[in-house]
């Protein structure tokens, strides 16, 4: 391989500090510098880089970002948490790349912060505009719970008493509850997967809080419209399946 002289000016002290780096590698100053700026630019120029992101990173990632990523009920609805965090995914090779969006810079997989395109297919569907759509993975929601697990919600769902009854009774079943948007679902709690919404299987979030007389604690929607005097209304709503 021919090589090119450059002319690299350096500080006093990093020159030394280098100079004490090589000697003890046994290589060249300039040795270094084409190894660090070789994998800089590879990591610049190709989308498709397999250098790994750094593991304290991915971390900060996951806990910026999990509770969002996890809370979503669409791709539109994924796309609006992420913004304010200055982050949006975007179509890459068969799954899907996190992007700071600011300066257009790839992050990482979504695979490596434990949402791979897979499991958001199976959430979502496919994502618009991508050319994997994956459509033989189908979406997980609601009408594709088998007829056991869905009675069994909807017995809970109507025997509650309570909020606190009602998380109890999903408790025992590995399951709980999360916000979704100004609804609410249901997640299998050890892995997190959205299994459906509660209004596929019993109730919609507002028919609970009349029900309950109170909002789901910690849910961030304001139900307090919902709070007055209870209506005659089928208290649940059940919803038939194909």
């Amino acid at each position: 391989m021919e090589l090119e002289s450059v002319t690299l000016k350096l500080p006093r002290d990093l020159l030394s500090g280098a100079q004490r780096v090589a000697t003890a590698r046994d290589v060249t100053i300039g040795h270094m510098v084409r190894q660090l700026l070789k994998r800089e630019v590879a990591r610049q120029l190709s989308s498709k880089t397999d250098l790994a992101p750094d593991a304290r990173l991915l971390a900060a990632l996951q806990a910026l970002l999990a509770r969002d990523m996890a809370d979503a009920t669409g791709w539109d609805d994924m796309a609006t948490r992420l913004r304010p965090h200055g982050y949006d995914l975007r179509a890459g090779g068969g799954g899907v790349v996190l992007y700071k969006t600011s300066c257009n810079t790839r992050v990482c997989k979504g695979s490596d912060i434990g949402f791979s395109y897979v499991s958001l297919v199976r959430r979502f569907g496919p994502m618009p505009g991508h050319p994997h759509t994956l459509s033989h993975l189908g979406t997980m929601p609601a009408g594709s719970l088998d007829a056991k697990r869905h009675d069994m919600l909807c017995g809970h769902i109507s025997a509650a008493r309570g909020w606190p009854d009602l998380i109890n009774r999903l408790a025992m079943e590995g399951m709980e509850l999360r916000a979704m948007g100004a609804g609410l679902g249901i997640y299998v709690a050890a892995t997190g997967r959205h299994l459906c919404d509660t209004a596929t299987v019993g109730a919609r979030y507002k028919d609970l809080v009349k029900r309950f007389q109170a909002e789901l604690p910690g849910h961030g929607h304001d139900m307090s419209g919902h709070l007055g005097k209870a209506t005659q209304t089928p208290e649940v709503d059940v919803i038939e399946r194909d």
